[in-house]
């Protein structure tokens, strides 16, 4: 992405939460994302870089279409391009109607949906952990779904929980955030990635927050921003459980940030590099990282600026989900 396309990006979000009533006073197109999860790209071909994901069931502004490509904002203010058949446009009309619908949230790394409710009928999407899809109906084992674009599909019950149930059961506390990251422990790193199939060090972050209902800005260098400052000048003892750890280099009194990380406790955090792991800031621990521990730059908290900072909102709370 192009400075400029980040300043704007960057100016759009901050103006969307100052004024939330922006999004129903301009005339934008918008979509839903329509597969499990979507590359979005800083150039609307593949060979691009791809700076993020989204997934399933994710609202976005869709601010231009070009030969087949979409570039489209998300939630977190992020712009970048997928292929148009990736989004759903829908009409304001059917918008309003996606989010005011009874909807369900896959609980699952992973699954499929089936063409009819039995396990031999044949597949029509594969969905991931936080694919969000509308509720139809359900019989003793499966649910009937509909997907952004219309299609039906079965999903077995055990593989996803009511969107309101969720989001009452999985609320924003260190302990809920921490357990979602373990729970990623070795997967894959991969740049641009936010998702089960693979993340990047922010990517890890936000989707830890994002599946106990927090939207975060995207890259680590804006999660930085956001928070409460927490002070580590001398040592780690005011560090909390789920404050976010930054590292990276300074040079002239200037940060530099170049990745990011979740403090666990006990001295020891949790990031994706390589994998997703747990590494430890202190020296005599066998987790002990001395690299990035060197250049160790600051910890923020996030879950006491929940909705009191424009950048950490919830998503019950966020204009593209807000009903």
């Amino acid at each position: 992405m192009t400075n400029l396309l980040k300043m704007l990006s960057i100016c759009y979000f901050v103006l969307l939460f100052i004024s939330p009533s922006l999004c129903a006073q301009q005339e934008f197109e918008v979509g839903i994302v329509n597969q499990s999860v979507i590359n979005l790209r800083a150039f609307p071909r593949f060979s691009a870089e791809m700076g993020t994901q989204a997934l399933m069931g994710t609202p976005v502004h869709i601010l231009q279409t070009v030969h087949g490509w979409s570039n489209v904002m998300t939630p977190e203010g992020y712009t970048a391009w997928t292929s148009e058949e990736s989004v759903q446009k829908m009409s304001q009309p059917e918008f309003t109607a996606w989010k005011v619908a009874p909807k369900v949230i896959v609980s699952n790394y992973f699954t499929v949906l089936r063409s009819k409710p039995s396990e031999s009928s044949d597949v029509i999407s594969d969905v991931v952990w936080g694919d969000i899809l509308c509720y139809q109906g359900q019989s003793e084992k499966y649910i009937q779904v509909i997907l952004p674009d219309g299609r039906v599909g079965f999903l077995l019950k055990t593989f996803a929980m009511p969107f309101n149930e969720w989001f009452a059961t999985h609320q924003p506390t260190a302990a809920n955030i921490i357990e979602t990251a373990t729970h990623f422990i070795g997967f894959p790193y991969l740049w641009g990635g936010t998702s089960i199939k693979g993340m990047d060090c922010s990517g890890f972050t936000k989707i830890c927050y994002y599946l106990n209902g927090v939207i975060l800005p995207r890259d680590a260098s804006q999660q930085a921003l956001t928070g409460e400052n927490v002070d580590i000048s001398k040592d780690i003892h005011q560090l909390k459980p789920a404050d976010l750890l930054f590292f990276g280099s300074k040079k002239e009194n200037k940060e530099y940030v170049t990745h990011v990380g979740m403090y666990i406790g006990n001295g020891k955090f949790i990031h994706s590099s390589g994998t997703v792991h747990i590494s430890s800031l202190l020296p005599g621990s066998n987790l002990y990282d001395d690299y990035n521990t060197k250049r160790l730059l600051r910890a923020q908290r996030l879950l006491t600026r929940i909705d009191i900072d424009s950048s950490i909102v919830s998503i019950r709370k966020h204009p593209f989900y807000k009903e």
